[in-house]
């Protein structure tokens, strides 16, 4: 687990908090950014768990504010104590396991049917990857295995958001490279299957998957509606010769045309 008596990991955390801190006009806005730095999807700006959220995030969160004595979850309705302080929801140590668990392996052609990854819930993320994680699932990206580098045992310190499968591989570079790529420095492996996060830089790469993660969230219905308008063009003119391979190119030839259609439409 994260051990913040380390130097570098608080004064680290600092400079996250202070990131998002400077968008922030009052407390209230700043809390609710620190909850959703933290993994947990919200209705805009407000200290409501939107309905896209997991069916067990309320709960965990809730246990995160009531362990800390900074507020609790009435519904999904958020209530922060008077002088509670939010930003401890990032030093409180319950983790459940990894979001491995959720993925599974899919055809090419089972693929195009689907619209949504799973929803994974917090519990399973780590803290300063979570954002992210979650909003790329929104967007219909499935991951197998993230990491925020943050450990003092034998695996090391990897950090790491491994995607579930080339063909959600593909969906995640093609969001990349139309979405982020001129917006956000974030390092990507040649397939996309991974982005890899260096340690001497990692807090500025925490910075950047949250403003990336808010960027895809807020999109995320012209985002899943390209590949769900990308993929019928290819379910209403396929043929059982096709191959994965061959699917994936076209997939990707009409998603690309698609996102370059609506870019004006896409701004930050």
């Amino acid at each position: 687990m994260p051990n913040y008596n380390n130097a570098d990991l608080l004064d680290g955390i600092e400079i996250f908090f202070n990131a998002i801190k400077a968008k922030c006009l009052g407390y209230e806005e700043y809390a609710a950014e620190i909850i959703k730095s933290r993994g947990f999807l919200l209705e805009d700006n407000a200290l409501i768990l939107s309905d896209n959220s997991h069916k067990d995030d309320a709960d965990y969160l809730n246990k995160l504010l009531t362990k800390e004595n900074i507020g609790k979850v009435e519904g999904n309705k958020i209530i922060i104590f008077p002088g509670g302080d939010v930003e401890k929801i990032f030093y409180s140590n319950i983790i459940g396991g990894s979001e491995s668990c959720l993925a599974y392996g899919i055809t090419f052609k089972q693929f195009l049917y689907y619209n949504f990854a799973p929803k994974v819930p917090v519990v399973l993320l780590e803290k300063f990857i979570a954002r992210y994680v979650k909003a790329i699932s929104a967007c219909g990206v499935q991951t197998r295995g993230s990491c925020d580098g943050n450990h003092n045992d034998r695996r090391g310190r990897k950090l790491s958001i491994e995607i579930s499968g080339e063909h959600y591989a593909l969906w995640h570079k093609i969001i990349c490279k139309k979405c982020l790529a001129d917006k956000f420095n974030l390092h990507r492996n040649e397939g996309y299957d991974k982005i890899e996060l260096n340690q001497m830089t990692k807090w500025k790469t925490y910075i950047e998957l949250n403003r990336a993660a808010e960027f895809l969230y807020n999109h995320r219905l012209e985002i899943r509606a390209i590949r769900r308008k990308a993929s019928d063009e290819i379910i209403n003119n396929m043929t059982k010769k096709l191959s994965d391979a061959e699917l994936a190119e076209m997939f990707e030839r009409n998603a690309n045309k698609l996102f370059d259609d609506l870019k004006r439409n896409i701004r930050t």
